[in-house]
């Protein structure tokens, strides 16, 4: 199909170009003023952040926004021996706060020295070392088997990029009510109530319940890390799982059972009792896990809020290893769960690689954009960065690796971008530089200045199997792989990763939903489930799940509605891309499809806006099927470019997407 392609130069009037489209297609509805507007000249908040940890921002905005296309920063104090303590730090990170809001630039708070949060740079440890996350373990060749110690060797806090340090008990209250006084509090008494009302959110980094062993860095990587506390290099490793004292009576006062006379379940057995008792302790985990966290600094923030007149951060941030299922239940007990207790869920992508695939980082994205669907949100954050580029030696990201890598976030859901990249590697690396940054920068706040304020079209639930994978988890003196799991969990996980990819290789966006989710469900009278806002037509079951009462139930009334329900259990092998979008009563959205393509739709204002990003090594040329007699409009963020609105034809239109290709079409 031809059609005349208008430029938006950002300088140009909002009303010259709604005048430009009027005169091309009486439809001019296709796209509204506003959003026209938007488009040719993104605010900041469509633009992503920068972060700067403990860089001396008073001088910095006209760079960051002017010269770089950036919307704001995530900031903090400086990190190291006087983080939290030097007046002086807190003076030159006030005034910097203030230098971004007096040039309309938005600010986050991180809200640690480096990472994993709670620590507030070993302060809280300090100030009361009884805080030191414990860990029970199970030492077969012992005669007390069962026994408690501090949690720091073999984990996360002992190996990570950043500081060895150890870390609080998130399943203790006073260890976030301590990092709350040290920093959140902080930061709200140097800011004063009015700046601190400007601040946007406190962004937390990895936090987890911790007692799993992921394995060491390499020698090369760990020779560069901060040692705060050495660990103990004759501490056996042992089987490991989070614990606090007042534990047992939690199990009791939730279950009416003992927990310590089956202590053992927790480490070993294949007998129904030994699994339902692990499930038991790690839902138990979860919750707690949530509310002494992540409800905890959200109810702060709520608090903050409540006596500035609405004003002040909201919480974010994101947990660690999302692309794990199996891994989720020491770390986190719920992965879906604790994104619940964000404002604004997120996750972080260490790699700039465009593939939806590479290292299975589709699945981190949805987490998060399954928790703000399933609790009525829409904001999703993402850390963004090109880590393993830089950290392999293959040179930083280019933009159009950047661009993509984000892009199809976008169209799963993901709204904002803090951003790790390096902004500019002078004659290094001469194809990364401030223009070519405000490139990329620009390119998202385009397409979020359609979709951000628009609702993602989900349709079908893909169930998280964590109740399985809870049942199933048996904690290895070992890093936690594939391996150490049982056969069962391999099955259920690799069952539940291989639905999520294949729908999403035929342009089919799905929803996670857990068996706490479900609890919540309604059926309605129009063959669909409803949770909160949402309804959904249809719902899969991964191989092998064992449904708890409260699932079974549902299931069952649910088929008797005449829901759409998929066991992958009644097929010999995992249904392909084509059965799935015929079982689940979508039609192909591409023709040819292809795995390459990330597609999203979202609703705005009565109209229909779909986006599609290339993310192969090939050129795409096919069709987009989309409701015939319609008017549309081709919007390329790249380029900034938009098409005079054209009647789709046929019900289908001409689709080509380059390498690395994003192109909007909004349609009413």
């Amino acid at each position: 199909m031809m059609y005349k392609r208008i430029h938006l130069p950002v300088n140009v009037s909002t009303t010259i170009l709604f005048l430009s489209l009027f005169v091309q297609c009486k439809n001019r509805d296709v796209l509204p003023e506003n959003w026209l507007a938007a488009w040719s000249s993104p605010s900041v908040e469509y633009r992503p952040l920068q972060i700067v940890h403990g860089t001396d921002i008073r001088d910095k905005a006209a760079y960051f926004k002017d010269s770089c296309g950036l919307g704001g920063v995530v900031c903090n104090v400086p990190f190291g021996e006087n983080y939290l303590k030097s007046e002086l730090d807190w003076t030159v990170f006030v005034e910097g706060v203030k230098a971004m809001r007096d040039s309309g630039l938005r600010v986050w708070i991180y809200d640690e020295d480096g990472y994993p949060s709670l620590g507030a740079g070993g302060r809280v440890l300090e100030a009361d070392p009884t805080l030191e996350a414990l860990e029970m373990v199970y030492d077969k060749d012992s005669n007390n088997p069962f026994s408690v110690r501090s949690c720091f060797e073999y984990t996360h806090a002992c190996n990570n990029f950043y500081n060895t340090r150890r870390y609080p008990n998130p399943l203790n209250p006073k260890s976030t009510e301590k990092f709350i006084e040290l920093t959140h509090q902080a930061y709200f008494d140097h800011l004063g109530i009015e700046l601190f009302g400007e601040v946007e959110a406190f962004f937390t980094d990895e936090p987890s319940m911790m007692a799993v062993n992921l394995g060491e860095l390499a020698e090369n990587v760990q020779k560069n890390v901060r040692v705060t506390d050495p660990p103990d290099p004759g501490k056996k490793n042992l089987p490991m799982i989070s614990w606090s004292k007042d534990l047992p009576e939690k199990y009791k006062v939730k279950y009416g059972e003992e927990l310590m006379p089956s202590i053992a379940s927790l480490f070993a057995g294949d007998e129904e009792k030994d699994k339902a008792v692990r499930q038991k302790f790690w839902s138990l985990l979860a919750g707690l896990n949530k509310q002494y966290y992540y409800d905890a600094i959200r109810n702060w923030c709520q608090s903050i809020q409540e006596k500035s007149g609405g004003k002040g951060p909201v919480s974010t941030g994101h947990g660690l290893r999302e692309e794990y299922p199996a891994i989720h239940v020491p770390l986190d007990g719920n992965k879906l769960l604790i994104a619940k207790g964000f404002d604004i869920p997120g996750l972080d992508q260490l790699n700039s690689n465009p593939s939806i695939w590479s290292g299975d980082a589709w699945m981190a994205a949805l987490f998060p954009n399954s928790s703000s669907m399933l609790t009525g949100r829409r904001r999703v954050m993402c850390e963004m960065s090109d880590f393993v580029q830089t950290m392999g030696n293959k040179g930083p990201a280019t933009i159009q690796q950047m661009q993509a890598a984000s892009a199809w976030q976008m169209a799963f859901g993901v709204t904002d971008f803090a951003l790790y990249y390096t902004i500019s590697y002078g004659k290094k690396y001469p194809y990364r530089n401030k223009n070519e940054y405000k490139k990329y920068c620009d390119f998202i706040s385009r397409i979020n200045s359609l979709v951000m304020k628009a609702t993602p079209v989900k349709k079908i639930l893909l169930y998280y199997p964590i109740y399985d994978l809870q049942r199933e988890y048996i904690p290895a003196a070992e890093k936690m792989s594939r391996n150490t799991q049982s056969e069962w969990s391999k099955i259920v996980e690799s069952s539940f990763k291989s639905l999520g990819s294949n729908l999403l290789k035929a342009q089919n966006q799905f929803v996670l939903v857990d068996y706490l989710s479900m609890e919540g469900a309604v059926i309605t009278n129009n063959q669909t489930i409803q949770i909160g806002r949402d309804q959904y037509t249809s719902i899969i079951f991964p191989r092998g799940v064992v449904f708890p009462p409260s699932v079974s139930e549902f299931v069952r009334q649910a088929e008797n509605k005449g829901i759409t329900i998929i066991f992958a259990d009644d097929y010999e092998e995992t249904p392909s891309s084509e059965k799935l979008t015929e079982l689940t009563g979508n039609k192909n959205k591409l023709h040819p499809s292809s795995m390459d393509i990330a597609f999203g739709k979202f609703n705005r204002e009565g109209r229909e806006i779909y986006v599609l990003v290339n993310t192969g090594k090939e050129k795409y040329q096919g069709e987009l099927a989309l409701p015939g007699g319609k008017m549309y409009s081709e919007l390329d963020p790249q380029a900034g470019t938009v098409s005079a609105p054209q009647k789709i034809l046929e019900s289908k239109i001409g689709l080509e997407l380059n390498p690395m290709q994003t192109k909007l079409f909004t349609v009413l």
